[in-house]
């Protein structure tokens, strides 16, 4: 399967392993025998290859499960996160059984990149997507802390972040799209447990109130 190889020393783009994944059942059913005959990826082994807090070594034969995971593996586009854990899962079950095989740490780079350049209240299912159709325009050739800068200012720009002004949530981001861009954020009140957060639609002045409780 030398494809998968390709895959993991960054020679096959995540796009062509996804598409050859999808139309040959056999590169995942190989994966899953590699998987099922190998011992899990020890943490001395994966510390050696500086993957220790991102490789949790083979899913004991289901590879397959693990890749293919509902609400994300049909879509025409990846999230930096999901292509991450994607490369994640087929590079340690290939590393375990191969280890001197070579690998790339180009996507574990994009999800560092990720998590500096967007704020963690930035987030939710509405704009998941939006936020990951502006950092993916900002590319790996670039400076690591030029990427980061432009990468933030893009997405707080797109968010219509004034002074610094971030929400503050009780539970997860659950940030409203509005027509074209993300909803402005306008404030918050609380009520005991209740808090309510206040957004309008720069474009069409429409405003929604996103309840979450402590």
């Amino acid at each position: 399967m030398q494809i998968v190889f390709d895959f993991v020393s960054g020679k096959v783009s995540f796009e062509d392993f996804i598409s050859n994944y999808k139309a040959d059942p056999n590169i995942g059913i190989w994966l899953d025998q590699v998987a099922a005959n190998t011992p899990e990826a020890s943490p001395v082994v994966l510390k050696n290859y500086n993957l220790w807090a991102f490789f949790t070594g083979p899913t004991g034969g289901h590879v397959r499960k693990a890749i293919e995971s509902p609400g994300f593996f049909n879509r025409e586009f990846f999230r930096m996160g999901v292509k991450s854990g994607i490369y994640c899962t087929v590079a340690s079950t290939i590393l375990a059984k191969y280890p001197d095989a070579k690998w790339t740490k180009m996507y574990i780079q994009d999800e560092q990149f990720y998590d500096k350049a967007v704020a963690r209240s930035l987030g939710g299912t509405e704009v998941e997507l939006f936020i990951d159709s502006i950092v993916q325009q900002f590319l790996r050739t670039m400076k690591a802390a030029d990427r980061v800068k432009a990468a933030r200012a893009a997405v707080q720009e797109a968010f219509h972040i004034h002074d610094r002004k971030f929400p503050s949530w009780p539970q997860e981001p659950d940030w409203p799209m509005g027509k074209n861009s993300p909803m402005e954020y306008l404030g918050r009140h609380k009520d005991g447990e209740l808090v309510q957060l206040r957004f309008r639609d720069v474009d069409t002045g429409e405003e929604r109130i996103v309840e979450q409780y402590y």
